[in-house]
């Protein structure tokens, strides 16, 4: 039944890097379920000519022409604590030394698969995501179930999900949310339009409007919650 949800990932450890789109996130495993081709191999060398999209269950708005889901940017929970990591990568050259010198060879370390690293990682300790999504609750669990993790990193055990929350809302704030004050307020990032004549809340810059957000193909004047 189609319904306005606020959907909930309680989280179990840090969450590192920024927290995804909601109706990104289910259009991969959609497409991955369904077996859809470039489902895992997609890049920005695919042209989006090339790629069927899944029917999420999830309710649409046009805007600029273009369909976009009816589904809030993440909203964090309260930030217990932040700090930087590091992600390291060195190649021990003292093990070179037990290698016989006829064998020993020259390896390039400035880039390729032997390259050094040494890369910052925004760590947050929070405990919870939240998205305010107008969909079926029902078909947008079977999804979300499947979903364990959040964020990056997730392959070294960060942003892990313990548990996933549905509550109904008496309005739909998935785009636009109405103030005390009886301001509209902008939830979600979307193509710059007339639309949000009367938005508050929200920067100008250039992005992706719709999913996949990082391809260039979609990528236009948007409009950012702040």
């Amino acid at each position: 039944m189609i319904n306005n949800w606020k959907v909930t990932a309680m989280l179990a450890s840090p969450l590192a890097g920024e927290a995804p789109a909601l109706d990104a996130i289910l259009e991969y495993e959609l497409a991955h379920r369904l077996g859809y081709l470039h489902s895992k191999k997609l890049t920005r060398a695919v042209p989006l000519s090339e790629i069927q999209r899944p029917p999420i269950p999830v309710s649409r708005y046009d805007a600029m022409g273009r369909p976009v889901y009816r589904c809030s940017d993440p909203i964090l929970g309260p930030v217990l604590a932040e700090w930087k990591e590091y992600q390291n990568k060195r190649l021990d050259l003292n093990m070179s030394l037990l290698v016989d010198p006829a064998q020993r060879k020259k390896l390039l370390v400035a880039s390729g698969p032997y390259k050094m690293r040494h890369a910052p990682l925004r760590v947050r300790l929070v405990e919870s995501i939240s998205w305010f999504i107008r969909g079926d609750r029902a078909e947008i669990n079977k999804l979300l179930k499947k979903i364990h993790s959040l964020g990056a990193h997730r392959n070294i055990g960060y942003g892990i999900i313990y548990r996933w929350e549905y509550e109904e809302q008496p309005e739909d704030w998935s785009l636009f949310a109405d103030t005390p004050e009886g301001k509209r307020v902008l939830m979600k990032t979307m193509p710059v339009g007339p639309y949000l004549e009367s938005a508050v809340g929200y920067r100008k810059s250039f992005g992706g409007g719709w999913p996949p957000y990082w391809h260039s193909e979609n990528y236009t004047e948007i409009a950012i919650p702040c």
